[in-house]
């Protein structure tokens, strides 16, 4: 370049054919319909969401249940994950770990207590869940064990399809 030269810099703009990811926004906690609700899980609602956890988690779990670690897996997510407990008529129900991703919200665990599956509330649960991934113009993600049918049954009836599969779980993807 001689003295005396300009320089002119200009932004680089990317070619039509390159997609940039983007991490879409998270959940917020409040009403999801006039009967179930969202809450944070606090401190002093972590054992409670663990019991749920349990609860829904252990009866498919691949291979035995160990507490202390699974515990401690769990405490580990909460700090991490954004994580609410599921109000069902101003009770606890159940509970839900969604962590905003790349172009996805990624379901990291879901689970509704025993007395509250098979009456609608997974399913309007889901529901929402969908509406909040295409106000984003995202998807969701999620896995289950590779034993739990009955997951595998509900997340194909709301529309998931299977991505992959290891020896563990299977992969399920959902797109508006």
């Amino acid at each position: 370049m001689n003295r005396g030269q300009n320089l002119s810099i200009r932004a680089a703009r990317p070619s039509p054919r390159v997609t940039i990811p983007r991490v879409v926004a998270g959940l917020a906690p409040g009403p999801i319909d006039a009967r179930r609700a969202l809450t944070v899980i606090d401190a002093a609602s972590a054992e409670t969401a663990y019991d749920l956890h349990r609860q829904a988690m252990a009866p498919s779990a691949p291979g035995p249940w160990d507490e202390t670690e699974r515990r401690a897996d769990f405490h580990k997510l909460l700090a991490r994950v954004p994580s609410f407990l599921i109000e069902i008529d101003g009770a606890i129900a159940g509970y839900l770990q969604v962590l905003p991703r790349r172009e996805v919200l990624h379901v990291v665990n879901i689970g509704l207590s025993a007395t509250c599956r098979n009456r609608g509330h997974g399913t309007a649960l889901m529901r929402w869940l969908q509406t909040q991934a295409r106000s984003r113009d995202c998807g969701l993600h999620l896995k289950t064990y590779r034993g739990n049918r009955a997951a595998l049954v509900f997340y194909q009836r709301c529309g998931f399809i299977e991505s992959h599969r290891d020896a563990r779980h299977r992969w399920l993807d959902w797109w508006p």
